[in-house]
Parts: C-alpha cells; sequence; structure tokens
C-alpha cells in the first residue's frame, strides 16, 4: 500500500514538474505573425513589438499601424501600475524617436488592447481593408484619449 501511494506521488510530482512549453503559452508569449500575402503593410508594426518588447518590461504588446498612425496597446505588470505615467511617457518617447514618421499613440489600457488584438486579427485574416484599418485606427486612438 505504502509502495502503491508512493509511486502515484512521484508521478504527481513528475506530471506537475513538466516543462510548460505548450502551445497555450506559446501563442500568448510570441508575437502575431501577420500573412505575407497581405496588402497592408505591418513591418513597421513588427518592429515596434520587436523594439518594445526587447527594452522594456512589457507582459504583452500589440501594434498596429496604417500609412500615418502607429497604435500601441502595452501591458505592464501589475506590481509597476502604480507607476502608469511615468512607464507611458517613457514607452511614448521610445516609440516617437524610432517611429519619427508616423504619429505614435501609446495605450496602458487593457480595453485597447483587446480591440488592437482583434484588429491584427482581421488584418491576418485578410478581412480588413486600408480605408477600414484607417477608420478602425481613428476609432481606437480616439477611445484611448478620452478619459473616463
Amino acid at each position: 500500500m505504502k509502495k502503491l501511494l508512493t509511486g502515484i506521488l512521484v508521478f504527481a510530482f513528475l506530471m506537475g514538474c513538466q516543462d510548460g512549453n505548450n502551445e497555450e503559452t506559446q501563442d500568448l508569449n510570441e508575437p502575431m505573425q501577420m500573412a505575407n500575402n497581405n496588402k497592408l503593410n505591418q513591418a513597421v508594426s513588427e518592429q515596434a513589438d520587436r523594439s518594445l518588447r526587447n527594452k522594456n518590461n512589457l507582459t504583452d504588446v500589440q501594434v498596429v499601424n496604417d500609412d500615418k498612425q502607429l497604435l500601441i496597446a502595452a501591458q505592464i505588470p501589475h506590481n509597476e501600475r502604480f507607476h502608469m505615467k511615468k512607464i507611458e511617457k517613457d514607452l511614448t518617447k521610445q516609440a516617437e524617436e524610432k517611429f519619427p514618421d508616423y504619429q505614435v499613440t501609446l495605450s496602458l489600457d487593457k480595453k485597447i488592447h483587446l480591440e488592437v488584438m482583434q484588429l491584427k486579427k482581421q488584418i491576418a485574416e485578410g478581412s480588413i481593408d486600408q480605408k477600414k484599418l484607417s477608420n478602425e485606427l481613428d476609432r481606437l486612438i480616439k477611445l484611448s484619449k478620452e478619459k473616463t
């Protein structure tokens, strides 16, 4: 009986100590791949995503652009939320220096982050054109500047 119980505990311990490299965690940590056959150029977004992820302590970054605007939705660790204004100012300054040809808008708001994720999904699927993308970006930028 003790051998059976010991065997079960060892098995449970080994199963609990797995590597954790399953698809769910990889999907959350890696940037979404955009379709190459799409006519909407998101190279600037991908570059901004990599740049901000590498230099800062961010949990997630979602970036979308059109020909003149760059919308960045970032998530910061929970314990850094007391310094949101300073972090937002620093991240915006970094992005504006890196992409001077674009009107940069950065938001740390969760709702904007979710909306940008949905927009990126539409771009990846090819279900949105340039005009709709620009209109949606304008709407999200206006929403991010609203004070609640």
